[in-house]
């Protein structure tokens, strides 16, 4: 039987009162006292007790994750450079664009915000994977960043992390984030500021180490700080973070109307043996790909023993799912293929050929026993699918080519140029040089 477990977590208590009574005794062969004959009262009418108001219980609101994030930040803000004020404005250009990407990342922002706030961390963090993937679980070259948090694989490998074919921790939400916040902890223990860490995150602790060498006697303004020795992605790094933490103070000053949560977008962690994943999209009543956006460390639709027993998926369908795979025996959960119907049939005349029961075809379908299948139609059946890993959609590039400009590569993908500047460190004046590869989304550490 699956368990649910809350991803902010609750605590119950029960408490039990107990009442003693005494009563008074005569010793034996004591007379009773003697009774007073009755008098005769006087009836006295009686007043009704006043009705006792009856007061609705208060609504439970939640708070506004912005909110709450406010009420933790710890960095600089607008006033901090010029280029934080800059990447600021490249943000909100398109305050509507801006915000539709907040609706996309709230599950996992909610997910990384409640960590945050566990840790006792700046708020600020919390806005990292945005610079660095938009909370997207991105996936590419073997020897490139991984994931929202977008680690390099010697750096996950140092945190525990597990890579291997059929899993892969940097894409997974909960170890990720595990992950990349207990590393920046130890940034911050080590350099005991914050833009520091947020440095060391992206050009690596050694070179941030070398150059504070350099500068040992120069004050931690923002003036010395940009004269640093890093790449210019790592300032731009740095700028962007604090020009996001600056929009969240204040979005009203870029005419930004952040978005707030709906019930779907908390998340919630479900321990389960494993399972086939498209088979737990339809349990769960979500689509697949929304079940593997939240799994995204399991590479492959049947789930890894490299990788938890467990899954993440909206705290709404959590009830629907325990109820639906509490009746899908073990055994077949999780092995499934998928197979090309040839003719038309019936879900029990193929559960007559298989070894499952119509209701589990059905099950693992999301559909009724009796359901029609038509002659094309691809359905789930019994047995291990031999298929190369599927992976979550690659980090692609484009290499710049004779007579290619920004504009250009932008319309080809149909991309904005202002993305395209922010994920590859650019500012509108770069030349493009031949041979030079343009990331076309995310952004690497």
């Amino acid at each position: 039987m699956t368990q649910y477990r809350s991803l902010r977590g609750a605590l119950a208590g029960a408490l039990a009162l107990a009442l003693a009574a005494c009563a008074t005794s005569r010793p034996v062969g004591t007379p009773p006292p003697a009774v007073e004959a009755a008098r005769p009262a006087t009836a006295k009418p009686r007043t009704p007790p006043k009705p006792v108001a009856q007061t609705a219980p208060e609504p439970v609101v939640e708070r506004s994750p912005w909110e709450r994030l406010r009420a933790r930040r710890a960095m600089p803000g607008c006033d901090y450079s010029d280029e934080v004020g800059r990447q600021a404005r490249l943000y909100t250009r398109s305050p509507e664009r801006f915000a539709a990407t907040w609706v996309t990342a709230m599950p996992l922002f909610l997910l990384v915000l409640d960590e945050v706030e566990r840790r006792g961390l700046p708020g600020e963090l919390a806005l990292l994977p945005y610079v660095e993937s938009h909370y997207q679980p991105t996936a590419g070259e073997p020897r490139r960043p991984y994931g929202m948090w977008q680690l390099m694989p010697d750096t996950a490998r140092g945190r525990g992390l597990v890579i291997a074919n059929d899993y892969d921790a940097r894409l997974d939400a909960i170890e990720s984030t595990r992950a990349a916040l207990e590393l920046l902890e130890r940034y911050d223990r080590e350099f005991g500021d914050w833009r520091l860490g947020m440095m060391a995150f992206n050009a690596g602790e050694y070179r941030v180490k070398r150059e504070l060498r350099k500068h040992k006697d120069a004050a931690l303004d923002a003036e010395h700080l940009s004269r640093l020795g890093v790449s210019a992605v790592t300032h731009d790094h740095l700028a962007k973070l604090l020009a996001l933490g600056c929009i969240v103070a204040d979005p009203a000053r870029f005419d930004v109307e952040l978005p707030e949560p709906s019930d779907a977008d908390r998340l919630a962690v479900v321990d389960t043996p494993h399972v086939d994943l498209r088979v737990a999209a339809r349990l769960a009543g979500i689509p697949l790909e929304t079940m593997r956006r939240f799994n995204a460390g399991q590479r492959r639709m049947r789930m890894s023993d490299a990788g938890p027993a467990r899954l993440v998926m909206p705290a709404t369908q959590v009830p629907v799912f325990e109820e639906k795979i509490a009746a899908l025996p073990v055994p077949a959960r999780r092995d499934w293929r998928s197979q090309r119907v040839e003719a038309p049939t019936t879900l029990t005349a193929l559960a007559g050929s298989s070894t499952v029961a119509a209701a589990v075809l059905a099950a693992a379908n999301g559909l009724e026993p009796e359901a029609a299948v038509d002659a094309g139609d691809h359905v789930l059946v019994p047995g291990q699918e031999v298929v190369v890993a599927e992976v979550a959609p690659a980090t692609r590039t484009h290499v710049i080519a004779k007579g290619d400009t920004l504009s250009g590569v932008a319309r080809r993908y149909k991309l904005r140029v202002a993305d395209l500047l922010q994920w590859n460190g650019l500012r509108a004046n770069s030349v493009l040089r031949i041979g030079m590869r343009l990331r076309l989304h995310g952004s690497g550490t």
